[in-house]
């Protein structure tokens, strides 16, 4: 099994909460925390793109640093763990998408790659007047394929003459092409079916985001649809990680968080999320809970044993997880909980 961690680029994480840990995103933070994770056993890092976030009295997500120019930092400071920063193609044309990542491929050596959103959030763009009408929801897919095509050119030609519905270049320069050819990896969290299809054509990597039985599904579809076409896929679940040395106190933890909850931000989160009724991710914010994504809770025995079964029991190939206290969580992650599961496996795996 892989392990990410899921970076803090935006204030206070994945916790809705006003007694979560309550930190502003800096560069200082997530060189702290990559590092780390790269010392004790990680695989890979991974940055989300945030420009509105959904207000309330902790001012959720409304404070962000960069994907691209994070990720960039980072892969100058890091020698093995991959990194993913997160380009929504709204925001930058392809061609400076393709020669930005080709830029950060070649600071990590090699250790670049791309998770590319179609974003369910209008607030974020239309404050840029990004937002291309509402109409885009039913063909935000259709668009981040011709964008994703393009970048993929250019990252295998170096020179390219497109016409296409969105973009058009003429004789278009990206080079030098990367150091992995002919295309960095590929991430996509599209769980809706029409997301599900993109993700698998075009898709090195595949995240899921539900319960045990729910990554199960989910993984075993989207690895059986890419099979069909030929194609490999990964499967990564995504967790919050509540844990300590028992069951109880580690629930305790979390419900100090749920009764603590920044009812102002699930407002916010309702409102935005209203507006996308047929996206996945969206359907996932739109409920009070203080925990974004999924999340595991309990000791580090139980955290462990929850993860050797989403291993041994799942064809999910990877987790990537989030923390209440990323300075603390990330370092005892690594040393209770990833060894723990590693060598659990191979005992599985020998007998």
């Amino acid at each position: 099994m892989e392990f990410g961690v899921f970076l803090p680029i935006a204030n206070n994480g994945w916790i809705i909460s006003k007694a979560s840990p309550q930190y502003m995103p800096t560069f200082e933070l997530n060189r702290h925390v990559t590092m780390k994770a790269e010392e004790v056993g990680f695989d890979f890092a991974l940055s989300m793109v945030k420009y509105r976030g959904y207000g309330g009295e902790t001012e959720h997500w409304d404070y962000a640093l960069d994907s691209l120019s994070l990720m960039a930092g980072l892969a100058s400071v890091t020698d093995r763990i991959r990194l993913y920063g997160t380009i929504q193609p709204l925001t930058l044309h392809p061609a400076m998408a393709a020669r930005m990542a080709m830029t950060i491929d070649d600071i990590s050596g090699g250790r670049f790659g791309i998770n590319v959103i179609t974003g369910w959030n209008k607030y974020e763009y239309a404050q840029m007047g990004l937002w291309p009408g509402d109409a885009y929801y039913n063909q935000r897919y259709d668009y981040a394929e011709e964008w994703l095509n393009v970048v993929k050119m250019l990252w295998k030609d170096g020179r390219v003459t497109y016409k296409g519905e969105h973009y058009h270049l003429d004789d278009c320069l990206c080079l030098p092409t990367p150091r992995q050819q002919p295309s960095l990896p590929i991430v996509c969290a599209g769980m809706s079916d029409r997301g599900l299809r993109f993700t698998v054509e075009h898709a090195d990597i595949s995240f899921v985001a539900a319960d045990f039985a729910g990554c199960k599904a989910l993984s075993q579809k989207t690895k059986q649809m890419a099979q069909a076409q030929n194609r490999p896929i990964k499967t990564y679940a995504l967790y919050t990680v509540v844990m300590a040395d028992t069951d109880e106190q580690a629930q305790a933890m979390a419900k100090l968080y749920a009764d603590h909850a920044d009812f102002g931000a699930f407002k916010g989160v309702v409102e935005a999320s209203g507006n996308d009724p047929s996206g996945s991710t969206a359907k996932m914010m739109n409920k009070e809970n203080v925990f974004i994504t999924p999340t595991i809770i309990g000791s580090y025995e139980t955290v462990s044993d929850y993860l050797l079964a989403l291993e041994t029991d799942t064809d999910v190939d990877g987790v990537l997880v989030t923390f209440p206290d990323f300075l603390t969580d990330v370092e005892t992650f690594g040393r209770m909980v990833i060894p723990a599961v590693r060598k659990s496996a191979l005992d599985v795996l020998s007998s």
